[in-house]
């Protein structure tokens, strides 16, 4: 199986996500990895977080964590309390107007190469200017570190690709790990909207409400009846546009986040159901069961934007003692992901 830098390289992305499916997944190993083949590529890399990760003990288990290396060179934006705090001797660049609860956002060079802790905004925004901002400096890749409940880092506006990472951390069971894992891959992987009329349909609806009925036109077929909703509180958009729901509705589009308790109220329509549209994958927080219910009954869960979801990582131990043979567990998830590629760093020697 070829090498995870190698694929990478093969899809020659400026930036690229590695989201944590939860903590102690090996996600941390996953960058450190890619920093350190940049860093013997000679590249000028670039290194940001949607919020906080890199301290040295889990807050939970008090196990003492992977921390994060920067090389020499390199760009990093992060909380003013992580710079005071780093290792790495840093060059500040500029204090930028991106707030967390750790401070501001500084955004700096690493004079000498070291570890750090990283803290950053949780907007695709904030990380976007970061991430402009690196590229105009000079930084040729950028590695944006987030999770599952930060998926922000994963938006298809911001990066060109993302790995995911998995792991015994995850559940109790190997099987029950492998088909959350699989549940997680079809939702990045949700298929776009191919029908033309209905994009533009959906992309008018969103850019005129917090979601949208999307309506056969009884006159022309190619041609849809778009009706934006909005609401105080946008996630509401979602209940108030069923309230506009009827048989005509060949779709729902919704701009916000997709919750199970819109995804419940629509398996509550007779079959066939409408088709659900959303921004991008980022916007999905449903659970396998929600999504399981509704595409094997013919739901059909589509994106205006598709991730490229590059390949998975996986770590077969959990801190609190389960843990899984490495070579079972690999060819497990490779069997089960197919055609996705998936690594085991570690067991397989890349680290």
């Amino acid at each position: 199986m070829a090498e995870l830098f190698k694929l990478l390289e093969e899809y020659n992305y400026r930036a690229v996500a590695i989201v944590g499916m939860t903590k102690n997944v090996g996600k941390t190993v996953t960058l450190n990895y890619l920093v350190k083949k940049y860093e013997e590529q000679g590249y000028c890399l670039g290194l940001v977080s949607a919020g906080y990760d890199g301290e040295r003990f889990d807050r939970l288990t008090l196990e003492e964590k992977p921390r994060i290396y920067t090389p020499q060179g390199a760009f990093l934006a992060t909380a003013k309390a992580c710079y005071d705090a780093a290792e790495a001797q840093l060059e500040l660049i500029e204090e930028t107007n991106l707030s967390t609860p750790l401070g501001p956002v500084y955004l700096a060079r690493v004079k000498e190469s070291g570890l750090v802790e990283m803290a950053g905004p949780g907007s695709v925004s904030g990380l976007r200017k970061l991430l402009d901002k690196m590229i105009s400096l000079g930084a040729e890749r950028v590695l944006v570190d987030g999770a599952i409940n930060r998926i922000a880092s994963a938006s298809p506006d911001l990066t060109g690709g993302v790995i995911l990472a998995t792991g015994a951390a995850l559940g109790p069971t190997m099987d029950d790990v492998v088909k959350k894992t699989v549940v997680r891959k079809a939702l990045f992987e949700s298929e776009p909207v191919s029908d033309k009329h209905l994009y533009q349909a959906a992309s008018r609806g969103l850019s005129e409400g917090d979601a949208a009925i999307i309506n056969k036109n009884a006159s022309d077929s190619d041609q849809y009846e778009v009706r934006p909703v909005n609401a105080e509180i946008p996630l509401l958009a979602a209940r108030e546009a069923l309230e506009q729901y009827s048989r005509e509705t060949e779709a729902i589009a919704y701009g916000g986040a997709l919750v199970d308790s819109a995804m419940n109220n629509i398996l509550k329509l007779e079959p066939p159901y409408p088709a659900v549209i959303v921004k991008d994958a980022t916007k999905i927080f449903i659970s396998a069961e929600s999504y399981n219910r509704y595409t094997s009954r013919g739901g059909k869960l589509q994106v205006l934007k598709q991730l490229s979801l590059v390949a998975v990582t996986l770590n077969p131990t959990d801190p609190g003692g389960r843990g899984y043979d490495p070579r079972m567990f690999l060819e497990s998830m490779q069997e089960a992901l197919k055609p996705c590629p998936v690594f085991d760093l570690i067991y397989e020697g890349s680290l």
